[in-house]
This record gives structure tokens, sequence and C-alpha cells, in this order.
């Protein structure tokens, strides 16, 4: 079912299709998406159902609610189901995610019973926008990859929610992020540790072209795997020994724990002589409405996060947990307790009572 392309005419009574009395000036908008595509839809958007896994977490925070989403990523789900994102939006626990797969293949018949005012999908997926629009359902197209792509995105869903309030507010604290990490000028020090950013039990790497890159990069630190091209790539034990990593990040995309590396829990793998295993500096990244590994609404809060455990010297004036406070606060208008805060930052399992 999942690249079916159904006849319009088969929904025509269940889809929320831009019809002839919908086609007015007053009724109906027209928004740029980030491919340059001009998409009309419904003035007032109350029905969308996203594709993209980080973006149901970034329509929550740019609509401050979760009652227009009726369709999400299965993984989106999944990292619902794990994180404090479940506590701010307990609607979003019967959410539809049966209509992509984890592949991004979209089932249509299934989009078309959710109803749907606009769907969001990725920018390379044009035949999907166009099946879609046969189907009267307006499709918006994101990129992903930079932080510039999260602020354009963020950008766009305040047009479409008609929350430019909310979206630009959001833009200036990654903007002021972003420039805070600049001015420290972080890449120039002179002792930079390696940092291996892990993403799975299968040895996949961080490479030359991830955000995680970037990430790492702006806050003092050297990717371990940056002569590996792509985004994720599959390296061997042989390399990540010949890396010697000073500092191992784990991903959220898999279970895998520091004492899995610690206790070389991992058949196959042998850790146990890597500079990061032997000082004890792996740790699994934090968490908060969304997995902070990929870039999202809460990427400023990673690299203050990444700043203090490679550069703490450099990263010394602001306190983590003060900042994460006042992001819920002013974005969600949740007050996170010290122990929700202890879960998001993992400081059980990373040993590190001080963030």
């Amino acid at each position: 079912m999942a690249g079916l392309l159904i006849c319009p005419l088969l929904f025509a009574g269940c889809t929320n299709s831009v019809g002839p009395n919908d086609t007015t000036k007053d009724n109906i908008k027209v928004v740029t998406d980030l491919t340059g595509t001009d998409v009309s839809m419904k003035k007032e958007i109350n029905r969308i159902a996203i594709v993209p896994i980080p973006w149901t977490s970034i329509v929550y925070a740019v609509d401050g609610s979760d009652k227009k989403i009726v369709g999400i990523h299965p993984s989106a789900k999944k990292s619902y189901e794990a994180s404090i994102f479940k506590t701010l939006a307990p609607d979003l626990e019967n959410v539809n995610s049966s209509f992509v797969d984890n592949n991004f293949n979209v089932n249509f018949e299934e989009v078309a019973k959710l109803k749907p005012d606009v769907v969001i999908i990725w920018d390379y997926q044009p035949e999907v926008a166009k099946k879609l629009k046969e189907l009267g359902i307006p499709a918006v197209s994101i990129k992903y990859g930079t932080l510039e792509d999260i602020q354009n995105g963020i950008r766009l869903l305040g047009k479409i929610l008609d929350k430019p309030e909310q979206a630009e507010a959001l833009i200036s604290y990654h903007k002021d992020s972003e420039a805070y990490f600049k001015q420290k000028n972080a890449s120039a020090l002179p002792n930079k540790p390696k940092v291996l950013y892990l993403q799975n039990k299968n040895l996949t790497v961080a490479g030359n072209k991830s955000v995680n890159q970037l990430m790492i990069t702006m806050t003092g630190g050297e990717n371990a795997a940056k002569d590996t091209k792509g985004s994720w790539t599959k390296v061997s034990m042989e390399e990540i020994m010949t890396w010697d990593p000073d500092i191992i990040i784990l991903s959220n995309f898999d279970s895998i724990t520091p004492d899995d590396i610690y206790q070389d829990k991992l058949e196959g793998q042998n850790w146990s002589n890597i500079k990061a295993v032997k000082t004890h500096r792996v740790y699994k990244a934090p968490m908060g409405i969304y997995r902070w590994d990929a870039p999202n609404v809460e990427t400023p809060l990673m690299m203050k996060w990444m700043g203090q455990l490679i550069q703490p010297d450099t990263f010394n004036d602001y306190i983590l947990r003060d900042d994460l406070k006042q992001f819920y606060s002013t974005f969600y208008h949740y007050n996170l307790t010290d122990s929700e805060i202890n879960t998001i930052l993992n400081t059980s399992i990373n040993n590190t009572p001080t963030f």
C-alpha cells in the first residue's frame, strides 16, 4: 500500500481538498515552501499530517499545541513515547502513525482518511506532493540538514499555522545561540578533542556532511570521522581504533548506552582500548521533546550540552539546567522539575550530575 496512487474521486467525500467553496480569496492562502513551490491551502489550518520525523515536535513548538496534529511518522511516535513530549502533549498518544512507513513511503489511502488540511513532506518527495495534489490535499516541502534549514522551516510553519510571532521568537533564539557559538570561536582552540558521534550498534557514525560535524566543530571538537563521506556512514571497529576518539556521543536512534561500551557488551566489538572508554567519556545524547541528535527545535540546547562536554573551560558562562528550564517555560509554557531535567539530560546513565 505504501506507494499506492488512489483515484481522487474515490475520496472526494472524505478529503479536505480546496474545493469550489474554499477557493475565494477570503478562504485560501498561498505559502511558498522550501523548494520555492507556491502551495494553495485553506487560510485556517486545523488538521496537519507530518512525514518528516523531527517536525512533529517543531509543529508543536510553533503552534503551542498538539490539537492540529492528525498524523506523524512512526519513528516520531517512538521518540514521543520515550520522551517528555508525552507529558506535554498527551493527546498524541493515539495519533495516527500508519500513513507513512519507516522509509517515508506514503500510503495515500490512509492519508485521505485523516482529512488533512496540509501534509508536511521532505523536499526530495516531489512525486508524493504531486499525488497528494491529485487528491486535493496540499503538500508543503521542507529541507533538512543545516541549522538554517531548521530556521527556515520554523518560519514556514509560522505562516502555515498563522503563528508568525511564535515562529520568529524561536528563530531569534536559534540565531542568538548561533551567534554566541560563533563569537566563542571554539573551532580555533589549539587543543580540540576528537569526538565520535555513534548512531547505533552497527557502527554508523556522523560523517563530514552531517550537521553533527558542524555542531562538534562549533563546540570546540574535531569529528573523529571527519574524513568519512556523507552524513551517516557505516565504519569498522578497526577504523574507530585508529581514530581513538577522546569523547564518544551515542545517539537516541538506538538503545545503546555508555555501559554497553564500557562493559564491551556489543558482540564482535572491542572498545576497551579506546581513549574515551578508558577515561569514561562516553555519553548518551539528551532527549527533550525530540532526540537532540538531529536538527530540531531544541538544537541550541544540544549545542550548549556539547560545549560543556567538549570545552568546559570555554563554555563556562551559562548554566544548562537553567537555560533548559527557561526554554520550556517560554516556548512550551511548562515548568520542568529537576527530575525531568535529569531525565532529559540522561544524567544518571551518563554519570554527569553537574549538568
